[in-house]
């Protein structure tokens, strides 16, 4: 699995679903929100967007939550 290291945070690939993973979005040491993606293509595309350095505050978590860091 995949870390992506930001200011102030991480973010951290996890086993869901099969092939269909989660990423927990970590800061100070807890797990403040977890990106729960619908989809295979949805997780190729927040995996891409996280290889590109975007950063996650402000995204959906995928259960109507915004993420907030």
């Amino acid at each position: 699995m995949r870390e992506w290291k930001r200011e102030g945070y991480e973010v951290v690939e996890k086993e869901f679903d099969g092939d269909l993973h989660e990423f927990d979005v970590i800061a100070g040491g807890e797990i403040i929100a977890t990106i729960t993606p619908n989809d295979i293509e949805d997780m190729e595309e927040i995996i891409k967007d996280l290889d590109n350095g975007e950063d996650v505050n402000g995204w959906e978590d995928g259960m109507g939550n915004t993420i907030s860091i």
